[in-house]
């Protein structure tokens, strides 16, 4: 509900261990499932894998480099890694992974469509609160792609150019909601988190 508006999740992309490893595994069941992978392509979907981990980990290794060539090598890596999982896919397969990365935008869309309502609704936003809040999101948003797709900048200078942007987004906010609507919407935000951890 309230990923409509908030940006603090993303400041950071470093969720637990045990997060990474549940949702690589739930991830990989459901891509498998899904295309209906043979037992061949799974294991060269696999080998595909620890093959781009390994040149992850050789990559990191290289400190003479600069940031611009090791974010250009990480691009080239992922690109690798993208056109070799392509060519162990079936045409039927590809399309049918196509319209999963179609579904998943869409109902991403909805979801945040849902939230921004439910968040009008609890807060009790005016129609031009909610306007103003869609907009504030909106820029916030595509300056993190901005940030995120400066292969000039390295992880921790992302990091903090977005963490940056949170916090203007948190006074932005001051000049839109009202003190008994941003205690709310705190409140609102630990009740979140707190299911989330509970899961």
């Amino acid at each position: 509900m309230l990923a409509a508006f908030s940006v603090h999740a993303q400041q950071t992309d470093q969720p637990t261990h045990r997060m990474q490893q549940h949702g690589r595994h739930h991830g990989g069941e459901k891509f498998t499932r899904a295309l209906n992978l043979s037992a061949e392509q799974q294991q060269q979907m696999k080998e595909l894998q620890t093959s781009f981990r390994q040149k992850m980990a050789d990559l990191k290794k290289h400190d003479e480099i600069s940031v611009k060539e090791y974010n250009a090598k990480l691009q080239e890596l992922r690109t690798e890694r993208k056109e070799k999982m392509q060519a162990v896919l079936t045409p039927a397969q590809k399309e049918t992974l196509a319209k999963m990365k179609q579904e998943r935008q869409e109902k991403a869309k909805e979801r945040a469509l849902v939230g921004a309502e439910k968040l009008k609704a609890k807060l009790k936003l005016t129609d031009a609160q909610a306007s103003q809040l869609k907009d504030m999101r909106a820029g916030t948003m595509t300056k993190i792609k901005s940030i995120r797709e400066d292969n000039a900048l390295s992880h921790e200078q992302k990091k903090e150019q977005i963490k940056g942007l949170v916090m203007q987004q948190k006074e932005q906010l001051k000049t839109i909601l009202s003190a008994e609507q941003l205690q709310q919407m705190e409140q609102m935000k630990a009740q979140h988190h707190r299911r989330d951890f509970s899961k």
